[in-house]
């Protein structure tokens, strides 16, 4: 069984990548259920079964977002839709948190309060019973901007938070660390009480350090690409495999940029690298194939047999690119996948989107 996250990407026919024109570019993108409540930007996300939830967000307005909602994209004759408000996450408000499921239940946590704070705490969410529960806070700097995602160790599966930036009183720092939260463990708090879950550090990585990182998961491998820091944006790409003897490999994957003058195969990639955009995973063929898009209006497909990114049609709506932050996705074991919401300069959307693979006439996206 697959599953992935997140902030979690899509596959097509090959195409040359140099000096490619919109109408070369192969997939569709088509217009599904408008999001139920105010548009935002930087809400969490998490899957479990055939539904997505979302959770928090920003709309522009001094106070962060702290409700919850399920996208169910099996319903609504195609176009998927939203349920009414689950309720209010008890945590604070924030937005820039992550998400990810594990063994059938969400978890919420980190972000930013819109108060200068960032957290380390979260929350588990159980579906059945339509509760929160807070579980044990992550044992490391404060943050926003992370990442998060889930892997199957054997035949368990696990939660895994790192990077993001904690910008405190008197510093301000990228980070790079990565952690592993485990469902069965518990926790003593620094007030004697036990808490649900426990976290270890996972070392052995050598990636930079980032905020507004993307991930996604193929094969129970997370590919972890994208963001910046200090020097700018981060062209580094990592595969962790926590089944492998060596678990965390670079190049393979290769660098996200044109760092090979010998080769054409990444002439093009000086678009790849963002931050604050999204990842997704479509299956073609039977295929999964992983994207990223947002913070540019480029869409980029990712073979991981060849090592390859493929340019696809770019995100547009409004017959317009847009280059959103903060967008959400969703990716479902179907194999379907779901973008949109964010914001562009000042404005913020509500509207999703499905990207259909193998569709080579871009003219059908239906803006």
């Amino acid at each position: 069984m697959y599953r992935w996250f997140f902030l979690v990407l899509v596959t097509g026919i090959m195409v040359s990548c140099s000096g490619t024109s919109e109408e070369e570019l192969i997939g569709d993108w088509q217009s599904r259920a408008v999001f139920s409540d105010v548009p935002r930007s930087h809400a969490a996300t998490f899957v479990i079964g055939d539904k997505g939830y979302l959770c928090c967000g920003w709309n522009g307005y001094q106070v962060r977002r702290n409700d919850v909602f399920v996208f169910d994209h099996t319903s609504g004759a195609g176009q998927g839709s939203w349920g009414d408000k689950l309720g209010d996450f008890p945590g604070k408000r924030r937005s820039h948190a992550v998400g990810f499921s594990a063994r059938g239940f969400g978890y919420i946590g980190t972000g930013y309060d819109g108060d200068e704070t960032d957290m380390n705490d979260f929350w588990r969410y159980d579906p059945d019973r339509d509760e929160w529960t807070e579980v044990a806070p992550l044992p490391a700097y404060t943050r926003r901007g992370a990442i998060a995602f889930s892997l199957f160790v054997g035949d368990k599966e696990y939660g895994y938070v790192g990077f993001g930036l904690h910008d405190g009183t008197h510093d301000r720092l990228y980070l790079s660390d990565i952690w592993q939260y485990d469902p069965d463990g518990k926790t003593v708090d620094e007030n004697g009480i036990t808490l649900d879950g426990h976290w270890t550090i996972i070392t052995g990585h050598g990636s930079s350090k980032r905020e507004g990182a993307a991930v996604f998961v193929i094969e129970n491998k997370a590919y972890i690409c994208n963001g910046r820091n200090q020097n700018g944006q981060v062209s580094d790409f990592w595969v962790y495999d926590p089944n492998s003897a060596e678990k965390w490999k670079n190049n393979p994957p290769r660098p996200m940029n044109d760092s090979n003058p010998d080769e054409d195969y990444d002439d093009d990639y000086g678009g790849l690298p963002r931050a604050y955009g999204v990842a997704y995973v479509v299956s073609v063929g039977g295929q999964l194939r992983g994207h990223i898009v947002g913070e540019k209006s480029s869409n980029w497909e990712y073979d991981h047999v060849n090592d390859l990114w493929i340019q696809r049609t770019q995100f547009i709506n409004h017959s317009l690119p847009r280059s959103r932050e903060g967008m959400v996705s969703f990716s479902f074991s179907s194999g379907k996948a779901f973008v949109g919401m964010g914001k562009a300069q000042n404005a913020y959307y509500d509207d999703i989107w499905e990207f259909i693979p193998l569709i080579d006439d871009y003219t059908y996206n239906d803006y």
